[in-house]
């Protein structure tokens, strides 16, 4: 016999790791526009972004950005 509301607990558990995803590449892709923007008008961007002041590369900054905003949202 199977158990209904365990079913019912994993799609949720995976809706909920979906919506994250979704979350995470859309502000990257924000973030990532914001710092090549900052990065072709020669600008310091890593001041823009929460986590990114210390990244060496571009890509590190903006991860790091998302990783520190989607922390303050949970």
């Amino acid at each position: 016999m199977t158990h209904p509301n365990k079913s019912t607990a994993s799609a949720h558990a995976h809706g909920y790791l979906h919506g994250y995803g979704v979350v995470f590449v859309l502000l990257f892709l924000v973030f990532m526009v914001l710092a090549l923007a900052g990065q072709l008008m020669v600008l310091n961007w890593r001041n823009w972004l929460p986590g990114a002041e210390g990244s060496t590369n571009t890509f590190d900054g903006v991860t790091s950005s998302v990783y520190t905003v989607i922390s303050q949202l949970n």
